[in-house]
């Protein structure tokens, strides 16, 4: 008798085949799409808060310097520069600038007149508005605007250094012994630095405040360092050579000019005569070129400081505003002026807020459609804010005896 098994040893069917596969494909397309979502998802958040923190670093050090602004100058109407040889002195510079007078940042812009009617007299002032004056970025309908910040730099002891003669390009430098009670020592230092310090001391492109007194006649003099000499025991040459990349050493000039402080002080100048280390920092927006060079390049946040070379600070800055709140000649405030009044004719000096009205910053990489409900851009952030330019007003009011 023959036996045939219960068992059967066919497969599946087609049907159960398809039912199958088209499950196991929902499956995996529900996987692919939420793994699709997660990384999307953490694109952007990656590029928002890389924004973020490079947004914070660059208007923390904005703000910074924005409220030291005027911080050591001498009190007044600004400080004149070199005037009377028809070449202006510049900010914000760069080798490349052929034109002296019409220039743009990254090339160089010349400084303000004093007044606007009448001769032209470059002044430095603790800030000085650049309304419009920089760049227009790709899909921007004006342009951009630069800030110029001025104080002294209190790292440096340079004013605990005695001016023992000047000449139309050089000062010397001695390192007084005991020290000056006027000499205020930065903390942790026992001793001033020497002036040709590797850290901190002079290099070519930093800009020194000389100031002196001598029988009532007061000069001031701002020139642009180009070599340091030590000649030993403390004793140093700083040259201002004319030619200078700034333009503000030029012996030939009427007036505001080295050669025109060593007229009125004597070769050997009082102890009263000082030189101080100032901070000229300008801030602009820049076309960094594309490493592949595509055009038009990445629009970049740039930082410059007296006459070395420019550092960027933040790449994809497509905007940059600034206005300014101040005071006309009556004492009415003037909310908001683009030029901090300057059309005016007000002194830059009067300048008491400076307000940030549109730093935006624009991420490099389009963004990714994700569950987020983020859908395909770029991603942006937009500061502002308002910083009070304190020292520009401050003045002491109290006489404090010994």
């Amino acid at each position: 008798m023959v036996r045939t098994s219960a068992n059967s040893s066919r497969g599946f069917t087609l049907i159960e085949l398809m039912v199958s596969l088209a499950l196991g494909i929902l499956v995996v397309g529900a996987a692919v799409q939420l793994f699709s979502q997660g990384i999307n998802a953490t694109f952007v958040v990656s590029q928002r808060a890389e924004m973020q923190q490079d947004l914070r670093a660059s208007t923390d050090l904005l703000n910074k310097d924005i409220s030291l602004a005027g911080a050591g100058l001498p009190s007044g109407s600004g400080i004149a520069l070199p005037t009377g040889t028809g070449i202006r002195p510049l900010y914000g510079f760069s080798p490349s600038c052929a034109a002296q007078n019409n220039c743009v940042p990254g090339n160089g812009i010349a400084y303000p007149c004093s007044v606007i009617a009448g001769p032209c007299i470059p002044t430095l002032y603790g800030i000085v508005p650049g309304f419009r004056r920089g760049i227009t970025t790709p899909g921007s309908p004006n342009p951009s605007d630069v800030i110029t910040i001025t104080y002294t730099d209190t790292s440096f002891a340079l004013p605990c250094y005695t001016v023992t003669a000047i000449t139309p390009t050089t000062i010397t430098l001695q390192l007084p012994a005991p020290l000056p009670g006027t000499c205020v020592l930065p903390p942790g230092l026992a001793a001033p630095q020497a002036v040709d310090n590797a850290i901190v001391g002079l290099t070519a492109g930093d800009l020194v405040l000389v100031q002196g007194t001598v029988g009532g006649n007061a000069a001031t003099a701002i020139a642009e360092v180009t070599a340091v000499a030590n000649n030993g025991g403390g004793n140093f040459t700083v040259t201002f050579a004319g030619a200078d990349p700034l333009r503000l050493n030029q012996p030939a000039a009427a007036s505001g000019d080295l050669a025109q402080m060593a007229v009125v002080l004597p070769a050997v100048p009082a102890p009263t005569t000082t030189a101080t280390r100032i901070l000229v920092t300008s801030y602009y927006l820049w076309m960094l070129p594309d490493p592949l060079g595509v055009p038009p390049g990445t629009p970049t946040l740039m930082r410059q400081v007296s006459g070395h070379p420019p550092t960027p600070l933040m790449e994809g800055v497509v905007n940059l505003q600034f206005t300014y709140d101040t005071y006309d000649a009556a004492g009415n405030l003037l909310n908001a002026t683009g030029d901090g009044g300057y059309a005016l004719g007000i002194s830059f000096n009067l300048i008491r807020k400076v307000n940030i009205v549109h730093m935006t910053t624009r991420s490099q990489l389009a963004g990714a459609r994700s569950g987020l409900g983020i859908t395909r851009g770029y991603q942006g952030f937009d500061v502002q804010t308002s910083i009070s330019a304190r020292n520009l007003s401050y003045q002491n009011r109290y006489n404090i005896g010994p």
